[in-house]
């Protein structure tokens, strides 16, 4: 039997569908062939099969990385609704938890374990893995190894390392869409080898995009209000998700608009854990809700319904906006998708897009880590984090972003469970400026993501057009039936005429 049947028979045996979708044949033979794969598909595409099915033909434990860890949670359930077993190691699970599943690892029991790069780093994991065998190596979300990398989550620039723990297996990187940039970044912090591409149209005909402008607080909440609660048979009493940039706005919007007839969530970092998930779970499993949210909400959701995303501020690039709305209209259903722009916005966006280690930290953390292997240092040459911070003159996130940015450009190693290694034991300041120069370089480059951001809102030609140029899409030429606010202006106004005949009408009944 050839690999393609033997891929389609198991499609159907274990997960019912008897053709594979865009783009799932060429990746699924990619992974099994033992090839670097980078995907690139639109959210709702099937991009998980990609993954699963040749993670049950292999040999060995199929390991996912994922970012959050509500994604983990969705994606194994998914998988044992379909009778196949899988774990989830992360913070989240109790002690007693984790031993049970790494029990199931070693017994053979599951084929699938999903964690997050922390865990890799800080734990015995990867050796664990290593024992068992490892055939496939999954990065979901990969984009965040670019935009979360080098700022955010730093554990990410690490995963190149973590591959080599686990013993070399060929890495499957998966994300709705990149820039050609974004594509670049990702196969350098992954070091993926001559990685077969598959790519699918950024293009989703279903989603409506449109953009108003604001002049105000006041008028954005005037707004938000008619577009919450104004039934024009598509988005009335449906799921809809309204994004801020801040926290205060979050909960500043989620107390003025308590009074909507849907229930009304909230989510955002600064919740407890079980806050979030209690948020989370009535959004995907209660009625038709409103969630006011930071970015910190939605990656990897897989909630097929719903009918508006609504930017309250301007994303702080055009890859956010489209991962963004892309949670949108997942039924293939049509879904509208407003973006407000006030440039008050631009303050805070500014803010958030600046930052960067300088060089001398760099270098105050090297000479700190070569220390600390001398002071306190175990017989394999490495040193926990936690000794390291008490002999550093840096803080211990900044003493740990140093340590992963040096980490990836092979000067020092994480060891796992927290240790660090030193590979070598000079560093010129030559060296540090470069590694420096390349972080006020990513700073320069969000002020470039916002700028475009920015033009994207101001734009008097095809939204659509502009999104799937940025990412180099060759659909752009095909976009006869775009029904973004541009290309169909009329549909845009149908919430504010259908406002001003209420207000008609008000003033009638007065006059």
């Amino acid at each position: 039997m050839s690999q393609t049947s033997q891929l389609r028979e198991r499609l159907e045996q274990s997960f019912g569908y008897k053709r594979f979708r865009p783009g799932q044949s060429k990746a699924c033979r990619a992974a099994m062939d033992g090839r670097d794969t980078l995907i690139l598909m639109p959210t709702g595409s099937g991009k998980s099969l990609c993954y699963q099915l040749p993670g049950l033909e292999l040999d060995g434990v199929t390991v996912v990385v994922s970012p959050l860890i509500s994604l983990a949670e969705d994606q194994a359930a998914s998988l044992q609704e379909n009778g196949i077993h899988a774990v989830i190691l992360n913070s989240s699970k109790s002690k007693k938890q984790i031993e049970s599943f790494r029990e199931d690892l070693r017994s053979g029991r599951s084929e699938f374990v999903f964690t997050t790069p922390e865990q890799l780093q800080q734990t015995d994991l990867c050796e664990l893995l290593a024992e068992v065998g490892v055939d496939l190596f999954v990065i979901d979300e990969a984009h965040c190894v670019s935009q979360w990398g080098h700022d955010f989550r730093p554990d990410y620039l690490c995963l190149q390392y973590a591959r080599k723990r686990l013993g070399d297996p060929p890495i499957l990187a998966m994300t709705a869409t990149a820039s050609a940039r974004t594509v670049d970044e990702i196969i350098s912090c992954l070091q993926l080898i001559n990685p077969v591409t598959v790519s699918n149209s950024a293009y989703r005909s279903n989603l409506r995009l449109a953009v108003k402008a604001c002049d105000s607080e006041a008028s954005k909440d005037e707004l938000l209000h008619r577009l919450l609660t104004y039934d024009d048979g598509l988005v009335g009493n449906e799921p809809a998700i309204v994004y801020c940039n801040t926290i205060k706005d979050v909960e500043r919007l989620a107390e003025k608009f308590s009074n909507l007839d849907a229930p009304v969530l909230v989510y955002h970092g600064r919740m407890k854990k079980q806050d979030r998930l209690d948020s989370q779970n009535a959004f995907m499993d209660g009625p038709p809700a409103v969630m006011f949210a930071t970015n910190a909400f939605g990656l990897g959701i897989d909630k097929p319904d719903i009918r508006q995303v609504i930017h309250y501020t301007l994303p702080g690039s055009i890859e956010a906006y489209y991962q963004e709305v892309g949670r949108a209209g997942r039924d293939g259903k049509n879904a509208n998708c407003t973006l407000m722009f006030d440039a008050d916005d631009l303050r805070v966006l500014k803010m958030f897009a600046g930052g960067h280690l300088d060089s001398s930290q760099l270098a105050t953390a090297h000479h700190c880590l070569c220390q600390g292997v001398q002071r306190c240092g175990s017989e394999d040459g490495t040193v926990a984090l936690t000794d390291l911070t008490k002999i550093s003159a840096l803080g211990r996130q900044t003493l740990k972003n140093c340590l992963q940015q040096l980490a990836s450009r092979g000067i020092v190693a994480p060891a796992g469970r927290g240790r660090w290694r030193l590979l070598l034991s000079e560093v010129s300041r030559d060296i540090t400026d470069r590694i420096a120069d390349d972080a006020r370089r990513r700073a320069e480059d969000r002020q470039i993501a916002l700028r475009q951001m920015v033009e994207f809102a101001g734009r008097h030609s095809c939204r659509w057009s502009a999104i799937l140029n940025h990412f180099d899409d060759d659909l752009t030429a095909d976009l006869e039936d775009c029904r973004c606010d541009v290309c169909e202006p009329d549909i845009n106004r149908s919430v504010e005429k259908a406002v001003e005949a209420e207000k008609r009408e008000i003033a009638e009944i007065i006059s």
